[in-house]
């Protein structure tokens, strides 16, 4: 095979039978020169080589024992042979023509640009709720400066190599796997806009992401996100970017709102979930501003608090 066009990098940690949905899905692509990257941070790690995963397409699996998701997407990053990377999550399922979209706006753009998407809820499978972490608009956008919303998807992203040579990647103390365990994404995303990188929306790159998270994981989960996104604010407020305290304050205000509106309502989940992400907030926002710097201009060095 030559050298791929579009490397795709997914990491994954115990979870062989979403991973396996994942990949299924993508090979029904129809996108010819790419290469999968699997990052895999398993406790049960087992060897395997690398594959030829249908035309035109290679499989690398490789095992990553340093827990963090940031830490395994790096070394993918560094491992990777195409001019685009390409980014999704195991619990999601891309669209048929997902690489051929993200590889016709590059090549328009001439890498000069990060892609995002949208990320459609899947249909609820057992007593599972519906899944976070959605992008159903419809309107194509770009971004040009950082504003008061995240616009950057982790489960639905491509960025040009070259990119993220020059702006760096992602901060291996943010992300599921470490203790500030969420907004890796939201940070780089955040970083990219910094450095001039336009961010384009496309509403027809589309992954699903699977609803099987029953609601207690999820109350969980939402939590998680509360602590990385506070700590992505604590950093870069610690830095001097103080509109991050003004953004902290609007989640606060928007959390207080939905869990009123969900307590009136009678809906016990998200209200709790509303509770879990504002108290999640609070506690990373802490931790990001006690942080210590460390040589990696992008990293977040948790301090204890």
């Amino acid at each position: 095979m030559r050298a791929p066009r579009i490397s795709v990098l997914i990491a994954t940690a115990d979870r062989p039978e979403l991973l396996a949905d994942c990949l299924s899905h993508l090979r029904r692509t129809r996108f010819e020169g790419v290469e999968i990257i699997i990052l895999d941070q398993s406790r049960e790690l087992r060897r395997r080589e690398a594959t030829e995963d249908g035309p035109s397409r290679w499989l690398r699996h490789l095992q990553c024992p340093r827990r963090g998701k940031s830490a395994a997407l790096n070394r993918g990053i560094a491992e990777a042979r195409g001019d685009l990377l390409a980014f999704t999550d195991d619990d999601c399922r891309v669209a048929e023509d997902w690489l051929e979209v993200m590889h016709q706006v590059c090549l328009e753009t001439r890498g000069g640009a990060a892609l995002t998407g949208r990320v459609l809820p899947g249909e609820r499978e057992g007593n599972a709720v519906k899944a976070p972490s959605l992008r159903i608009d419809a309107r194509e956008r770009e971004y040009r400066r950082p504003a008061f919303r995240d616009v950057l998807f982790g489960n639905n992203m491509a960025i040009p190599a070259a990119v993220l040579r020059r702006v760096g990647t992602f901060d291996e103390a943010l992300g599921p796997g470490t203790s500030l365990p969420a907004a890796e994404d939201n940070d780089l995303g955040y970083r990219l806009l910094r450095a001039g990188v336009p961010i384009r929306y496309l509403p027809n790159l589309i992954v699903t992401h699977r609803s099987w998270r029953e609601a207690h994981q999820q109350q969980g989960l939402f939590r998680d996100y509360g602590i990385g996104q506070g700590a992505f604010y604590g950093k870069h407020a610690r830095r001097g970017n103080f509109h991050m305290v003004a953004r902290l304050a609007r989640n606060l205000w928007d959390g207080c709102r939905d869990a009123a509106g969900a307590a009136v309502l009678g809906r016990g989940h998200d209200l709790r979930a509303s509770l879990c992400f504002s108290e999640g907030l609070v506690r990373g926002f802490v931790r990001g501003s006690l942080a210590k710097e460390t040589g990696n201009p992008a990293s977040l060095q948790a301090g204890k608090t």
